[in-house]
């Protein structure tokens, strides 16, 4: 299923909830950066488990058509039983457009400013799991895990690299602080490692917004 309007045409996915959001992201945001899209299944390959929580479970891909058809390793993260999915199921998404489109009206960000060096993890969309209809969030992979496992591996991690850190961690928090957004599930296992002495929030699932109503509606 398509939608389309005058200015693009983008996939959905048949469910009402989902593709209202989609079509709310596509349709407000100006800027590429923070739309939020419906991906076919059948565009991921080599789909590896990695982890489970309390009320999902991480896997490992290849995007195959991401980019031009140059391929790019993400992670999907399944909600469990996700399959009559909530508005409340998409919080973690709706938070991510949410700081996104208030950071883009605080910080005067343009389509040319990179997420990444804001310290917040980026979000592409949302797919399905074509055997269990759960629906899975398309986010950024970061092969060193999370920095609570990665400085239990690396015990000796330089006190100087890890005051890095530190102001990296802080800076993530005081964007999305800015941007009127409490993380409210904020510890070292929410917190990716990305290779560069530099910290990636995540995990925004029961972050709250201002702009967020009670029932997970944008206003």
């Amino acid at each position: 299923m398509k939608y389309y309007d005058k200015n693009r045409d983008y996939k959905l996915s048949g469910n009402n909830v989902v593709d209202d959001f989609i079509i709310y992201t596509q349709k407000n945001d100006n800027l590429k950066t923070g739309r939020i899209e419906f991906v076919s299944y059948d565009q991921f390959e080599n789909i590896e488990f990695l982890s489970e929580g309390g009320f999902s479970k991480i896997y490992k891909a290849i995007w195959v058509e991401k980019h031009n058809n140059k391929c790019k390793t993400i992670a999907l993260k399944k909600l469990n039983n996700s399959k009559d999915i909530t508005p409340k199921d998409l919080n973690e998404l709706k938070i991510f457009y949410d700081y996104h489109s208030r950071s883009s009206e605080i910080f005067g960000i343009n389509e040319y400013f990179n997420f990444h060096n804001v310290c917040i993890i980026n979000y592409y969309g949302i797919t399905q799991d074509p055997t269990t209809k759960d629906f899975m969030i398309i986010m950024d992979y970061y092969s060193s895990g999370d920095l609570r496992h990665y400085i239990t591996k690396h015990f000796y991690y330089s006190w100087y690299k890890r005051l890095i850190m530190l102001i990296s961690i802080l800076s993530g928090l005081k964007y999305i602080h800015d941007a009127n957004i409490i993380h409210r599930d904020f510890h070292s296992g929410n917190i990716l490692y990305n290779n560069a002495t530099s910290a990636i929030i995540c995990d925004l699932g029961i972050s709250k917004s201002s702009t967020t109503a009670d029932n997970n509606a944008l206003v």
